[in-house]
C-alpha cells in the first residue's frame, strides 16, 4: 500500500485539503445562515478568527517540525484542523436540510431538529 500521507509530500497536501475544507466550512456557513436568515458581520467576523486561529496553529506546527527536525506538529495540526472543518461542514450542510447519513450522531444538529419539532 502507498500511505501518500507519510512520504515527503504529505505536509503541503495536508495544506492544501486544509485549506479546501477551511474555504468549503466559511462557504457553508453563508449557506446556512442565507437560509435561515441570520446573516450578521459580527458571527462572520468572529468564524474568520478562528479561521486565522488555524492558519496561526498550522504555521506555528510547521516552525516546532523545523526547529525539531522532525515531522509531526505540522501532521498533526493539518489533520485536526481537517477533521475539526469537515464536522462543521458536515453540520453546515445537514441545519441547510441536506440529508446526510450519522447527522443523528451530531449534537448541533439534533438540537437544530429539536427546535424545528
Amino acid at each position: 500500500m502507498n500511505y501518500e500521507m507519510f512520504n515527503s509530500d504529505a505536509p503541503r497536501t495536508l495544506l492544501i485539503i486544509a485549506s479546501i475544507m477551511i474555504f468549503t466550512d466559511i462557504l457553508t456557513g453563508y449557506l446556512k445562515a442565507i437560509k435561515l436568515k441570520k446573516v450578521n458581520s459580527s458571527i462572520s467576523r468572529d468564524g474568520y478568527i478562528k479561521k486565522v486561529g488555524w492558519i496561526v496553529a498550522v504555521i506555528f506546527g510547521f516552525m516546532m517540525d523545523y526547529i525539531l527536525e522532525i515531522s509531526i506538529f505540522l501532521k498533526g495540526t493539518t489533520i485536526v484542523c481537517i477533521a475539526t472543518e469537515g464536522m462543521s461542514i458536515y453540520e453546515n450542510l445537514s441545519e441547510i436540510g441536506v440529508k446526510l447519513p450519522f447527522s443523528k450522531y451530531f449534537e448541533k444538529i439534533n438540537k437544530g431538529d429539536d427546535k424545528n419539532e
